[in-house]
């Protein structure tokens, strides 16, 4: 797994302590940093990584770590990232597509649907949808948006609230 601190350099010493301490019962095996800030983060099992990235977002000694899954053509450039995962919730989103599909029909109106949080997924909170999605930085963000729906003639109002935003 990949993490940066947006705008911040946090020394190495601190973030080995950290996640040695929260994520030692996810199994984390080592902790590793690049010159240009960011964190490589190595667990037993790739299933682990994604318990973790669901759990999140986590903040590090006050600050937010951005954190994604490792892939063969990441580019260890901060200013090259544009895509980033971030959490929203989906206010208004009715019952009916509070299923798989129409979760990530939901989400993918807002960017690439990741995963959504446990409760979420076990419908144990009902007030709103929480959802990682992809967005690039470089867009615009979207704010609220219509869905069609058999509940109604007129299209359902969709809020989105961003639980991070890039700066």
């Amino acid at each position: 797994m990949i993490g940066f601190f947006p705008g911040f350099k946090m020394p190495y010493h601190v973030v080995n302590t950290i996640a040695s301490r929260v994520w030692a019962s996810y199994g984390l095996e080592n902790v590793m940093t690049t010159a240009n800030g960011f964190m490589v983060f190595c667990f037993k099992t790739e299933a682990v990584i994604h318990v973790v990235l669901e759990k999140g977002p986590w903040m590090f000694g006050g600050k937010v770590i951005i954190l994604q899954q490792w892939h063969p053509h990441f580019v260890f450039d901060k200013n090259k990232i544009s895509k980033l995962p971030v959490w929203i919730r989906l206010h208004g989103l009715p019952f009916i597509l509070w299923s798989k599909s129409g979760l990530s029909l939901a989400a993918s109106m807002v960017g690439k649907p990741l995963s959504c949080d446990e409760q979420t997924y076990n419908c144990t909170r009902l007030d709103y949808v929480r959802v990682c999605v992809e967005i690039d930085a470089s867009l615009p963000f979207i704010h609220q948006f219509d869905m069609e729906s058999k509940l109604s003639d007129e299209p359902i109002l969709i809020q989105v609230e961003y639980e991070w935003r890039p700066p």
